[in-house]
Formats: structure tokens, sequence, C-alpha cells
């Protein structure tokens, strides 16, 4: 059987791989002069390919559809796979790595897959078009070729620069199917004009941060746009236009224990307990924000308001950065009109999506290549 695959990224070379191991010919397709671009800088150049905590819980977008998929190529599926292609796998508190730290270690050994299992592979080639006449798929990339199956593994708009920019959306559309609009996603926030900004850009600090429904604990990094960090990563699926984020800055200080520390505090001034708690940029921010003299004895009156007030700093996110800081893309093909068992689409008959082109963005921590990974293997499998 004659499969082509568009889209080189971690999906799409599952999926050739997948199909070539049951001895179809495949070939792979992809827009740019090399694969896997995105892979070999993701996890900073790690390459966090999965993660052994894999729950929908991590995930946005329909948990039945994402559950299937997860279900059907397993986390121990992955790390069987890659050990089969010659990758050796480590567990740093549950987040899988390549030993040797390098993501280019993993881009070659699905390289050498690809060889191995004659896939064709046919880079610096722009889609044309895509039609289908009777059972066959037209692939225009200047000339004209012919598969019985197609699969889309084109992924979303992040990072444009290493092949992923939305290029393929009309075309997708042509065949009948629905795009949900696709929105930077693990990316930095934006935010109102606070002090906050101007005068602790640069701090980290741990935190909780709670939008919405959600509270997710983790290391904030304030900067002079907003603010960054990987538990601001995991909500920034959840902002549009104008959103309130709750910062909780005494999170990992509990009520008694603050008051038992100003208790046991001698003569003690509002600047000395702020700069016991916090780095000296936010202790200078957090006075001029309570209207407090570093050098004022504590008032014990005002304790409570000033826990409340560090408990619930409110900042408004304004938007998101740009895709080309964005690890991934919100939106993509819906879902129901995918079949899970089989990632093949229930409109065309015999074109099948994979990857980040889908309607599902996970947290940071191996989520998003796992579902690459499995979505890529059904695909390719099927």
């Amino acid at each position: 059987m004659d499969i082509i695959v568009i889209g080189a990224g971690a999906s799409g070379m599952m999926a050739a791989i997948s199909a070539a191991r049951l001895n179809n010919k495949v070939t792979l397709i992809e827009h740019t002069k090399t694969v896997g671009n995105k892979l070999a800088i993701t996890g900073n150049g790690r390459c966090n390919l999965t993660n052994t905590d894999m729950s929908t819980d991590y995930f946005y977008g329909d948990r039945d559809f994402i559950n299937e998929v997860l279900n059907s190529f397993s986390i121990e599926d992955t790390l069987k796979f890659f050990e089969s292609i010659g990758v050796y796998t480590i567990n740093e508190n549950g987040y899988i790595y390549p030993r040797s730290n390098q993501a280019q270690t993993v881009v070659k050994a699905l390289k050498n897959a690809l060889l191995n299992y004659k896939v064709k592979v046919k880079t610096n080639n722009d889609i044309k078009s895509i039609k289908k006449i009777d059972d066959k798929f037209i692939v225009d990339v200047g000339i004209e070729l012919m598969c019985d199956k197609l699969i889309i593994a084109t992924g979303g708009k992040s990072y444009e620069s290493t092949g992923s920019d939305g290029s393929i959306n009309p075309l997708i559309e042509k065949l009948g199917h629905k795009i949900i609009e696709q929105k930077p996603s693990l990316v930095s926030l934006i935010c109102n004009d606070d002090i906050l900004f101007k005068s602790a850009a640069g701090v980290r600090c741990n935190v909780a941060l709670k939008l919405k429904d959600k509270s997710l604990r983790g290391q904030l990094q304030i900067t002079n746009y907003g603010i960054s960090g990987i538990c601001v990563f995991n909500i920034s699926h959840l902002i549009d236009k104008e959103t309130k984020i709750v910062i909780d800055f005494m999170d990992e200080i509990s009520k008694d224990n603050f008051f038992k520390f100003c208790e046991n505090m001698k003569e003690g001034t509002y600047g000395l307990l702020l700069n016991a708690l916090f780095n000296d940029k936010l202790a200078a921010t957090f006075l001029k924000k309570l209207n407090l003299k570093a050098d004022d004895i504590i008032d014990k009156n005002i304790l409570l308001n000033i826990y409340e007030e560090l408990s619930n700093y409110k900042v408004v996110c304004l938007k998101t950065r740009k895709f080309d800081v964005a690890q991934v893309t919100k939106g993509g093909v819906k879902t129901d009109e995918i079949n899970p068992k089989t990632m093949e689409s229930k409109i065309v008959p015999g074109l099948y999506f994979c990857g980040e082109i889908i309607d599902v963005d996970g947290y940071c921590g191996g989520y998003n290549l796992q579902f690459a990974w499995s979505s890529g293997f059904i695909a390719g499998n099927n």
C-alpha cells in the first residue's frame, strides 16, 4: 500500500516508521530542509520524551478522545519503541529523557529508523494541493504524488521557523474538516501595568497561581512584560483577552507559621520581615504596594492584611506572547471529526491526522510528545 505522511516532526516520523514496519511503501514529505526540527530543540535541547505520570488531567481537549489515544499506545510502548531504535532513556522524577541528555540523539535515531525501513523522505517540498479522486489521494508538491492513504502531521503554528506555520490548514478545510482557531499555548503572559513588573523583573519565586477553576504551584518568573515559568505555561491555554490571575506569594508559608515568625521577631520592622521572606527586589515591591515603610516597627494589627494581600495578589493578563515563543499550539482539527481508535477522518475515508495538528495540547513535561508518539503510532499502524 502507498502511504504519504505530510510533516516530519515527532508524530509524522512515528507514523511513517509505524506504517513502514507493516511493509507499506511510505513517503514522508517535509517543507523545510530537514526532519525533526522542533524535536531537536524541545526540552531546552534535552527532549523530554514522556512522563510516567500520564493522565488526561494534564491535557486540554476532549478527555475521552485523549484517553483512548494514550491507552492505545502507552508510556511503556513508547519506551519500548525508543529502545528498539537505539535510544537509552533515563527517569528523572517521572520525566523521561534520553541518557545522552541531547534531543539530537532522538532525532538521529528516528532518522536512522526511517532509513532502515526504507521510508522515502522528501524535504523542501511545499504542499500546493490535496485532492481525493476515487480511492486515491493526489498530493501536489510541484509534481503530483499518488497514495492510497494520507496522514497529515504538520503540527500547529508554534516555532514557525521549524516548519509549523499553519500553511496546510486551508487544504484541510477544503477536504471538509473544521479547524478550531489556533492560538499560542505553553507560553508566557503579557500583563497589565503593575509595580510588580516594573520593580521585580528577573525575580524567580515559588507561588501558587489561581485562574478560573485551576490552581497550579510552581516557580514564577517575573518579567518586565508580565509573568513566565512552567506554572504560567500550563495555564496559558486558558487565557482569553483580559483574564484575572491571582498569585499566592505565601503559598509555602502557612498563616500560623507567618504569625509565629512575626511574634518571635524582636523589634521587627516591615523591611526586616519582608526581606526575611522574599528576594530584596520583591520585598521592596511589596512595601510600595502595601504603602509600608521599611523602617517602621510592625503593627500586629495589620499582619493579617499583609498576609491576605500577598496571598491574593491580583494581576490582569492582557494576552499571551506570540507563536514564535510558544512551545505548542492550542486548537486544530476538531477531535469529534477523528476516530481515536485509528486516527482516521470521519469525513474523508483514508485520511488520518496525528500530533499537534489536532485540537489537543498538554502541560509541560513530556505530555505533548507522548500524544505525538501515541497518535502517530496509531495513524501509521492503521
